[in-house]
């Protein structure tokens, strides 16, 4: 820490040059982010550093004073924004919190805690180091320090925006938040102040070699870091020490809020044959599974569907459904209570005789990876409508009665080799039962390993899945229908499983 002597200097000479208070405290080296908050606490802060004597007198002044006035004394009053942070320190982001509130209402969000994501504009970095530059030029060694030790304008800008709004809105301001509230910003002069870097080292900015690039996205914060690195104190002779106060403050323009996702974990039923999993549009009317699902959720705004494999468009699925997961992407609502979600699920049930949902709960983001976790593990269940070339025979059902872990080896079926790598697979089934129906129409009822393709191994795919259902039984044969009965995954995932896991 700097003697009083020396911050005294600095005071004097960062107020000569129409610096604010707060920049003043930030090049004093001050951390302790409470010093920051109000201009009374800059005040006294200021003051205990640079004269020991801050009596209770003293402090009800400075309480007294105009909220607005954070500019020097008379003697150095400039009508011009403060010349380090562009007036964002001296004033506008005091402005902030009423603003971010009036956001926030407009956007339904429901919250109780948050963190502030700003950004500025990177002229900010670089009157900063000319500031540093001309202490250092005015001060010798009793003024040398690293930027990183320096509080950032951005820094103080979100603490006291942050600190402020939290009182505000009587919520925490925290790190740790899933609830995002972002603040960007605008400054006219940025590229005109900018442009000089890039005159005088040209190699930092590799983006203004490309065609058709906005003058405004050359100059990143990471190629203007890289200039100042590259020209260092010859910075002095290109710019005016001190900085000049700007003609106009920076602003803030805009505020978006964000939350991260929301996932509600379900099974679904699908009663349909001509009914897709994916969404597909034909004549420019959209179809599929979930359109039905997301006709009935649209008031989430936006979603992700995500589910333990998928069936064919003509394959049923019965018994206790697929589980799914639907990803609420930056939901309004955090709190959802029992009568909510069954409501929405009878909601869905009640639009569509074909389709079906059940159990649906809110998961975590951990519990979402159980989903894929382990996937060709999992078991399922299916039955199968099979003809057969020949007339059956009891003999033909202990045949297949009789298999135990069957192993496969199947190459990529020919009606997904369009999209799947073409490749061999080794796949179980684990148990049969065969039902003759008829001479030659076959039920067979399947537990098989995830990942193994039902309908190839009854008609054998061209030789492509051995061996198959007409090999076992020195026949040929085809599939008429295919209905998923089962998966074996505990889903959703009961309350505090993973908690219990861990613990045992």
């Amino acid at each position: 820490m700097m003697d009083k002597s020396t911050l005294k200097q600095v005071k004097e000479i960062l107020e000569s040059a129409y610096v604010c208070k707060r920049c003043i405290l930030r090049f004093f080296c001050v951390k302790e982010y409470t010093s920051y908050i109000s201009k009374t606490d800059v005040e006294k802060s200021i003051k205990l550093l640079v004269d020991e004597q801050s009596d209770d007198a003293d402090q009800t002044q400075i309480s007294q004073e105009d909220s607005s006035n954070d500019c020097p004394s008379a003697k150095r009053f400039s009508p011009n924004p403060c010349p380090s942070c562009l007036g964002i320190l001296q004033g506008v982001c005091d402005e902030m919190p009423s603003k971010l509130d009036d956001a926030v209402v407009k956007s339904q969000h429901k919250f109780k805690d948050f963190i502030l994501q700003v950004s500025l504009p990177v002229v900010v970095d670089l009157r900063d180091r000319l500031f540093l530059l001309y202490l250092e030029e005015k001060l010798g060694d009793s003024y040398s320090f690293d930027e990183e030790e320096i509080p950032s304008v951005k820094e103080i800008c979100k603490w006291v925006i942050g600190s402020q709004y939290g009182r505000l809105t009587k919520s925490d301001f925290t790190p740790d938040s899933d609830f995002q509230i972002l603040i960007s910003s605008v400054y006219p002069e940025t590229i005109k102040e900018c442009a000089v870097l890039f005159k005088n080292c040209p190699g930092a900015f590799p983006k203004a070699r490309r065609r058709k690039v906005k003058e405004e996205e050359i100059y990143t914060k990471t190629a203007v870091l890289h200039a100042m690195e590259a020209l260092s104190t010859d910075m002095k002779k290109m710019y005016s020490l001190p900085p000049l106060p700007p003609d106009k403050c920076c602003t803030f323009d805009t505020i978006k809020c964000n939350h991260s996702p929301l996932y509600l974990g379900g099974r679904y039923n699908k009663y349909s044959r001509e009914l897709s999993q994916t969404p597909w549009i034909l004549d420019g009317n959209p179809g599929g599974f979930l359109v039905f699902l997301f006709d009935t959720v649209n008031f989430f705004l936006e979603i992700i569907f995500s589910a333990s494999g998928r069936e064919d468009v003509d394959v049923k699925m019965l018994g206790n459904g697929r589980p799914f997961v639907l990803e609420i992407l930056n939901p309004r609502c955090l709190e959802w209570s029992d009568e909510t979600i069954k409501a929405i699920e009878d909601e869905i049930n009640k639009n569509s005789d074909i389709i079906a949902v059940r159990d649906l709960q809110v998961i975590s983001k951990m519990d979402t990876s159980l989903l894929k976790e382990g996937e060709e593990k999992k078991r399922k269940n299916y039955i199968a409508l099979c003809l057969v070339k020949k007339v059956l025979s009891p003999e033909d059902l202990k045949i297949l009665q009789n298999l135990k872990d069957l192993k496969l080896e199947q190459k990529t079926p020919i009606r997904v080799l369009h999209r799947r790598t073409l490749a061999t697979r080794e796949r179980l089934i684990h148990s049969m039962e065969a039902k003759i129906v008829s001479d030659h129409l076959l039920q067979l009822k399947i537990e098989t390993q995830a990942g193994t393709y039902v309908k190839e191994f009854v008609h054998g795919d061209f030789g492509r899945t051995t061996p198959n259902l007409g090999t076992l039984l020195n026949t040929t044969a085809d599939i008429l229908e295919l209905d998923v009965e089962n998966i074996h995954l505990e889903w959703p995932p009961k309350p505090n499983s993973n908690k219990n896991n861990k613990e045992s």
